[in-house]
């Protein structure tokens, strides 16, 4: 306490003893080591109390400015504490200190001179300020996300619940200094280095990571627009290096995905924000009218950095749906509007001229996972959007590639539409679309692929095929082979097979009418080229092949369907029977249910 350079020797002593535990870099996950620092009760006596007189000392004279010696010594401070937090049995004591207010008073102080462009600051090397700013945020980290969960969630690994509930020790508690050094930090800082922003953003997904105590005080009105002011800017590049601002919105959306999973597990007196405040701005922000913006802006470049954007958000949704409390989620998009906000978002972006293809895919995707193992979502987007009309929207877009394509089929299993037999159909409806659209492919090999997997999909099991059926699909498919002239002649052998087989399900008469009347031709001599495969389909239909089966029956497919019999009240006599048989297909296999334990079927 009375000789300063003695503790200075003894910091820096301790500091290059257990170096390898400062990690400082947000992007890397922190290295395994088998020793761990001392706790503090092994420390010198008195040591917390001085160093904390001595980073108060900093503090004071920081308005005069610190002298080389004072920076060196305040951030061997740092070092210190980030070291200390590595054994996770101090994190509670040092969080209840008052280092973290000093030093996030530092850290603000520090980022107001990076943030402001002067000569001064050109010629002036900048590197220790950098340094202390980046220690300072680790830090932080270090107090409310000790066991790094952030980290591993970015590099891809995602913690169980189970995995989280073993983790012994908390963080700490977070100050109530964090928002508002948050806010401040992002206020005007055009001038601030992109990787700096990235690391304030590495930090707020900590606190958000590390716990949901500190999680839902962090997650505020004031970083909420902090976080959308971010995003709105990742469009306007000007001379900043693009990697770094393409990593500061995949941060930023990172961080909102967090957030809303953070919130869907607490209690609404618990949330300072509610998940459809996020969603609307976030949707306001995907629509954003670009045509409001000055010309200089809307140059090609501005263009596709836009749209490169407006994908990484609409990934972000699918990123959003894939949680525990999927459905409730789901609900909450719905109330959104987001079915309208993505079909608008394709109307308008037919003003742009490259990646349309990429923006449509991504949408398509969005609009599978909100509607993903949910009715509900699928009627309502029936009742307010309808699948004619995306059809039509996607057709002004121009010639499909194959992958808009894929993600229809996608849509359709609700999973890899290569997955043919482990996966059955889930949403019909992009069936229907893909039938409709063949004519209008001028491509021959995109018409004989798609129409292939159709055959197989459509008819894989009795299931696909009653659904197939009950959705009117063999009207579609005679209208499609009304254009024969444009149609590839495997396509639209591929098409007809498919018809025979769902006849042989089920085929009404006006569908009958329908096929018969199909082979007519102008010329009464001339015969049509669909005469043979339509004979063979009509022969699979009239041959009976397999078990004898009923073919009036009731679909209990649907994990909530059932036969429902009159109240006992209403029975007619003093008893009431019913009769059936029962057919058990083959269940479909569920890729996401194989590890669980499986489903027990009963009858009662």
């Amino acid at each position: 306490q009375k000789d300063p350079d003695y503790l200075k020797l003894w910091l820096d002593s301790f500091v290059s003893s257990y170096e390898q535990f400062l990690d400082v870099d947000f992007e890397k996950l922190p290295t395994r080591v088998d020793d761990i620092p001392p706790g503090i009760s092994l420390l010198p006596d008195n040591i917390l109390q001085v160093l904390r007189l001595q980073l108060l000392q900093c503090v004071q004279k920081m308005s005069d400015g610190l002298e080389e010696q004072q920076q060196t010594l305040s951030l061997l401070l740092v070092k210190f504490f980030i070291i200390l937090c590595r054994n996770l049995a101090n994190v509670e004591e040092i969080g209840m200190c008052s280092y973290i207010n000093h030093v996030i008073t530092m850290t603000t102080l520090y980022i107001q001179q990076l943030k402001s462009k002067t000569k001064e600051k050109e010629v002036a090397d900048q590197t220790p300020i950098e340094e202390f700013v980046r220690h300072a945020l680790a830090f932080c980290e270090s107090l409310y996300d000790p066991y790094r969960n952030w980290r591993q969630r970015i590099a891809g690994r995602f913690l169980s619940t189970v995995e989280k509930s073993r983790q012994k020790y908390k963080p700490a508690s977070l100050t109530v200094e964090f928002v508002p050094f948050f806010y401040q930090c992002f206020q005007e800082s055009e001038h601030l280095k992109e990787s700096l922003k990235c690391c304030l953003l590495h930090l707020f997904g900590a606190i958000v990571a590390g716990g949901q105590r500190n999680a839902l005080q962090a997650v505020s009105p004031a970083t909420m627009e902090v976080l959308m002011r971010v995003l709105a800017d990742c469009d306007n590049w000007d001379d900043r290096n693009p990697e770094e601002v393409s990593r500061k919105a995949e941060l930023t959306l990172k961080c909102l995905t967090q957030v809303v999973h953070i919130l869907l597990t607490s209690s609404s007196d618990q949330r300072q924000v509610e998940t459809s405040t996020i969603l609307e701005n976030y949707f306001k922000l995907l629509n954003s009218d670009h045509s409001a913006l000055p010309n200089p802006r809307r140059c090609r470049q501005w263009e596709s950095r836009f749209i490169a954007l407006q994908i990484q958000m609409l990934n972000t949704i699918t990123a959003m749906l894939d949680c525990t409390d999927r459905p409730v989620l789901q609900a909450i998009f719905l109330n959104s509007n987001c079915f309208e906000h993505l079909i608008r978002l394709l109307q308008n972006c037919k003003v742009f001229q490259g990646r349309l293809d990429c923006l449509a895919v991504s949408t398509i995707q969005a609009l599978t996972a909100v509607m993903h193992k949910s009715p509900a979502a699928k009627e309502v987007f029936k009742e307010r959007i309808g699948y004619a009309h995306i059809y039509e929207v996607l057709k002004s877009l121009g010639q499909p590639s194959r992958e808009l394509l894929e993600e229809l089929m996608n849509m359709a299993v609700e999973g890899d539409h290569m997955a043919v037999g482990i996966l059955g159909i889930s949403n019909v409806q992009p069936l229907l679309l893909l039938i409709q659209w063949l004519p209008e492919l001028e491509s021959h090999d995109l018409q004989i692929f798609i129409s292939n997997w159709l055959r197989r999909i459509c008819c894989i099991n009795r299931q696909s095929r009653a659904t197939c059926v009950n959705a009117n699909m063999v009207i579609r498919i005679i209208e499609t082979l009304n254009s024969h002239s444009v149609l590839h002649c495997t396509c639209a052998e591929n098409l007809i097979a498919l018809l025979g087989s769902l006849g042989s399900q089920s085929m009404g008469s006006e569908e009958l009418l329908q096929l018969i009347r199909l082979l007519r031709t102008v010329e009464p001599k001339q015969a049509h080229p669909y005469v043979v495969p339509v004979m063979r389909a009509i022969l699979a239909m009239a041959r009976k092949q397999g078990m004898a089966s009923a073919l009036q029956y009731f679909n209990l497919y649907h994990s909530m369907a059932g036969i429902a019999v009159p109240s006992i009240h209403k029975w007619p006599g003093s008893a009431f029977s019913f009769n059936a048989w029962l057919c058990l297909d083959q269940d479909r296999v569920d890729p996401s249910m194989t590890s669980k334990s499986g489903k027990r079927k009963q009858l009662y």
